[in-house]
């Protein structure tokens, strides 16, 4: 035998050396993967940023918004509430469902009490909901609150205790930030001249510092620099679909595709069967009829006005009571003051000045957020109304010049 014969290698003898290697190899691959999709959930994780401070955009989906409008369009002429569902996603508010809230109704007599009323039961009618919503492993986390409105005016004391409440229900829930509660609104009015108007808010910092102190008086409106204008900030709102959504839309949205022939069709063909979407074309935009939509309007704002002033009246009497108990309780003090420096003249003890809360009943400064927010529906029924009366002018010209 051979030297080369006694010295080649057999495969049985290569195999075990060669086991080694591969272990080890695979052992790299399978760490540098594991590496790798560690370092991959770690980048979606700081991407997501689930537990943000500021909420700065809206996301909503289609469900939602057709369920929003539906509520809105039955329930009128009365308003329409409801609270949103979804998830906090980095700033963006992905509001996935939404559900109707009771709203028993009241009159303007009974205003104040009603409001409260409502706010309660809204409060307690939301976490009962949120319960089973759980109990069936459906979307359950309160982000915020829709209302329904008609030509522009929204802003109420009973929106915004509602919507201070629901950011009670997510901080409790373990977010951070009392801001984070979202109210969007619909304007049915819009809607039915073939606009679908949504818009997004949310509270403005100084505002909820102002809440948690429960104080609204002149003052705490001057610290806080709060006017209509700034109790709410205004946020995007984008539209989001499913795929199964979207093909839907697009096939009742196209007209039915001809059936296959070889004959291609001919011109009297065309005009007597003309080729018809499921959506016909909308003309609203060319409806000279502004008569109804400018009454409505003017009416409106007529209301909310004659609403401000009984609310200043109020405002103006409870101002004028606790000047007079002020008044009544510095008069005190000063024929006290008097009376004990006579005393001390004579070289008598003073006598002891009794607690002016006691004897006088000096009521709170009353509130001005009524006020404000009236102010600030009267604002946007302004707004609304310039907006018609711009839109008819140019309307109105248009079919006066024959452009129409």
């Amino acid at each position: 035998m051979s030297a080369a014969t006694r010295t080649a290698p057999t495969p049985a003898a290569a195999a075990p050396a060669a086991a080694p290697a591969a272990t080890a190899a695979s052992a790299i691959a399978k760490a540098s993967t594991t590496d790798a999709q560690s370092d991959l959930d770690r980048a979606a994780l700081e991407a997501l940023e689930l537990d943000s401070d500021v909420i700065t955009s809206v996301r909503l989906d289609g469900l939602a918004l057709t369920k929003i409008v539906k509520h809105c369009r039955d329930a009128h002429p009365a308003s329409a509430s409801g609270a949103l569902l979804g998830m906090d996603l980095g700033g963006t508010l992905e509001v996935s469902n939404v559900f109707a809230l009771p709203n028993p109704g009241r009159s303007n007599s009974e205003r104040d009490e009603e409001e409260d009323r409502s706010s309660r039961n809204a409060t307690k009618y939301t976490s009962d909901m949120v319960r089973l919503l759980r109990d069936v492993n459906a979307d359950a986390n309160p982000v915020g609150l829709y209302q329904g409105c008609f030509l522009g005016a929204f802003l109420s004391s009973s929106v915004v205790d509602s919507l201070a409440a629901i950011a009670g229900l997510i901080e409790r829930d373990g977010a951070s930030g009392r801001g984070k509660g979202v109210l969007i609104v619909h304007d049915l009015a819009q809607s039915a001249q073939g606009n679908t108007s949504v818009k997004a808010y949310r509270l403005s910092p100084s505002f909820v510092e102002a809440h948690k102190k429960g104080k609204f008086h002149t003052q705490s409106l001057i610290d806080h620099k709060l006017t209509f204008a700034n109790i709410l900030i205004e946020i995007p709102v984008s539209l989001r679909n499913t795929a199964l959504l979207d093909a839907f839309l697009s096939s009742i949205s196209t007209p039915n595709a001809p059936g296959p022939s070889i004959v291609q069709p001919s011109t009297s063909d065309l005009l007597r069967n003309p080729p018809t979407a499921a959506l016909g074309p909308s003309y609203t935009s060319l409806n000279l009829a502004l008569e109804p939509v400018l009454a409505s309007s003017l009416e409106s704002t007529l209301e909310i006005m004659d609403e401000h002033a009984a609310e200043a009246g109020n405002v103006g009497f409870q101002a004028r009571q606790l000047a007079r108990e002020k008044a009544k309780a510095e008069a005190y003090l000063a024929r006290k003051k008097a009376e004990n420096a006579a005393r001390e003249a004579q070289g008598l003890a003073p006598l002891p000045v009794e607690d002016v809360n006691r004897l006088f009943k000096i009521p709170a400064e009353p509130s001005r957020l009524e006020a404000t927010l009236l102010l600030g529906q009267i604002d946007s029924s302004a707004r609304r109304l310039a907006e018609t009366a711009a839109l008819g002018v140019v309307q109105l010209n248009a079919a006066k010049t024959g452009a129409v």
